[in-house]
């Protein structure tokens, strides 16, 4: 362990009651996506106390700080989410939210705190700092558009960074514990939607019409193949249809002339996104005209996978990560990649025109049985272990001044 990761871990030790307060306040007042007025207002306020300057990138919510050291150097980028869900809470939190239909059921209050918590301490070894250090508390993660919404507006850039860092909370990993990951670690996504057309009619005479139900059902069936027949073994993807509706809702007798359907396509890699997408088409329209159904099929990407994978002709955060990790005292965990989705990825690929900058994601383990956190993301129970604060304020102040040293270096 170095010098000054020993400093780092004195400092979050004594400001560990600190932490705490910025945790309960954060999780008593959660807010949903673009609307984090009070939560950015917040989080303004400490940054300022600290010393840090706010930058303006015009931005209703979110809250972008530099910390400039006391000699020139890199920039190293830490970011988190702020926004929460609506969610009415029915967790064991002996601190509940007092904003009623809304919590933070997916921990976005553990990662604020915990950057604000880097936050403390890196502005505490300012004038031993050589480079700067940029806070993103980036709103609107739930929906998919904060991350876009701030790199197409400069995020990355003025003091330009040179690396970034993030993570998740994982209830699947236990309190001490680190995921980290050399390729993809969470999953990207698209939203399909297939429309299936006949003709309706009764239904008890169904030779006298041409029944996109029964078509909408050998297709959702046949979706299914695409991964266990088209997706090599070594590889991972997921087709869900999760919404499933016809154009005369809960009426027995009646075959409607139109069934729509919605749901999610999962991966890790663009060629079985193209892949997926390519056989939903083909058997959409395979099935459909065998039914004499007209068949529409449409999909949107929401996000790209989110992979700790090196950008070409750029230096490879992995073995920092691993080092960091480790020189926090905590444990390294390389789990399964997730089947969720965070839009970190636009930080490393770029948005809007803007260009991304190399970029690592690790999930921080806040399970503990003991103190029931263990529920799901998006669970009314959910729950972060507080032990995780001081673990995950750690992790980013040590990855920034540990990726500093490497640049340097």
């Amino acid at each position: 362990m170095s010098a000054l990761t020993e400093r780092v871990n004195e400092i979050a030790e004594k400001n560990s009651e600190r932490f705490l307060e910025f945790f309960r306040y954060l999780h008593r007042h959660p807010e949903t996506s673009t609307k984090e007025y009070g939560t950015s207002s917040y989080i303004s306020g400490i940054l300022k106390d600290l010393g840090i300057e706010i930058i303006d990138i015009g931005m209703e919510t979110g809250v972008v700080g530099v910390l400039r050291g006391g000699k020139e150097g890199p920039c190293i980028a830490l970011r988190c989410d702020i926004d929460a869900l609506p969610v009415t809470e029915q967790s064991s939190c002996d601190f509940p939210s007092e904003n009623e239909g809304v919590m933070h059921a997916c921990g976005h209050d553990n990662h604020m705190t915990c950057l604000l918590g880097a936050a403390v301490i890196l502005s505490e070894l300012k004038d031993e700092l050589c480079g700067s250090i940029k806070f993103i508390f980036q709103p609107a993660e739930e929906r998919n558009l904060g991350a876009i919404a701030m790199v197409s507006r400069g995020v990355l850039e003025e003091p330009k960074v040179n690396a970034c860092f993030s993570f998740h909370n994982s209830p699947e990993i236990p309190t001490g514990s680190v995921a980290v990951l050399p390729g993809p670690i969470m999953a990207g996504l698209n939203t399909i939607d297939i429309t299936v057309t006949g003709k309706g009619g009764h239904g008890g005479i169904p030779h006298r019409n041409t029944d996109p139900v029964v078509a909408a059902a050998a297709i959702i069936q046949s979706l299914q193949t695409i991964v266990s027949r088209n997706i090599a073994p070594t590889d991972s993807a997921v087709v869900s249809v999760c919404s499933v509706h016809t154009s005369n809702e809960m009426i027995s007798n009646v075959i409607p002339d139109k069934v729509s359907m919605k749901g999610t396509v999962r991966f890790y890699s663009e060629d079985d996104k193209k892949t997926v997408n390519r056989r939903i088409k083909e058997i959409t329209e395979g099935i459909g005209s065998a039914y004499n159904c007209e068949t529409d099929f449409q999909t949107s990407e929401d996000l790209p996978v989110t992979s700790n994978a090196p950008l070409p002709g750029y230096m490879d955060l992995y073995p920092i990560a691993l080092r960091t990790v480790r020189e926090i005292g905590a444990e390294p965990a390389a789990p399964a990649p997730s089947g969720g989705g965070d839009d970190f990825s636009h930080y490393s690929l770029g948005a809007g025109g803007k260009p991304g900058v190399p970029s690592f994601f690790y999930w921080l383990g806040i399970r503990n049985e003991e103190k029931d956190c263990v529920y799901s993301w998006h669970s009314p129970r959910y729950k972060t272990d507080p032990d995780s604060i001081s673990i995950g304020s750690r992790l980013l102040a040590v990855s920034a001044l540990n990726t500093i040293e490497e640049i340097q270096y």
